[in-house]
């Protein structure tokens, strides 16, 4: 892909109902797919949302992104990410809201969860169980802790 913006038509192999159910998969490494007209691009830009009648906020809401998603390939955002970081934009930051103001700490992330984490919660809830049914890393039928062993205890305070 050149470093333009390419406006393509969705191959076959990828079809939009497939990314409606999981919109991660829209998100590649040298593009991304408009889920409203199956166009490829570098970046999904507020010019082209607008020419929807959308915004990128409406956008994220209606198929499911996280809010701080940028609508982006994965190569233009390492790109990004590469170039913030040579440039210090990290030691820059003048107001960080969550340490002025304890009251947002006790807040404690409550926002509403997308679909985009919904999926990928359930995707790593799976793999964690393949994992630990194939046996990977540890026995895969543990022994109980012992009556006399220090976790015994433990264990019964935690059931109290």
């Amino acid at each position: 892909m050149t470093v333009q913006t390419l406006r393509q038509v969705i191959d076959e192999a990828t079809s939009l109902q497939k990314l409606f159910s999981d919109p991660r998969l829209a998100v590649r490494e040298d593009c991304i797919v408009c889920l409203i007209c199956g166009a490829l691009f570098r970046q999904l830009t507020n010019t082209h949302l607008r020419a929807h009648g959308t915004g990128v906020a409406e956008y994220r809401a209606r198929f499911g992104y996280n809010r701080r998603r940028a609508l982006m390939c994965r190569a233009l955002r390492r790109l990004y990410t590469e170039r913030a970081v040579r440039a210090g934009l990290a030691g820059r930051i003048l107001h960080r809201p969550i340490v002025e103001t304890p009251e947002l700490r006790r807040l404690g992330g409550a926002r509403p969860i997308a679909l985009e984490e919904q999926l990928t919660r359930r995707a790593a809830q799976r793999e964690a169980l393949e994992a630990r049914l194939t046996g990977k890393g540890r026995a895969s039928n543990p022994a109980p802790p012992a009556a006399g062993s220090a976790r015994a205890p433990e264990a019964r305070t935690a059931r109290v």
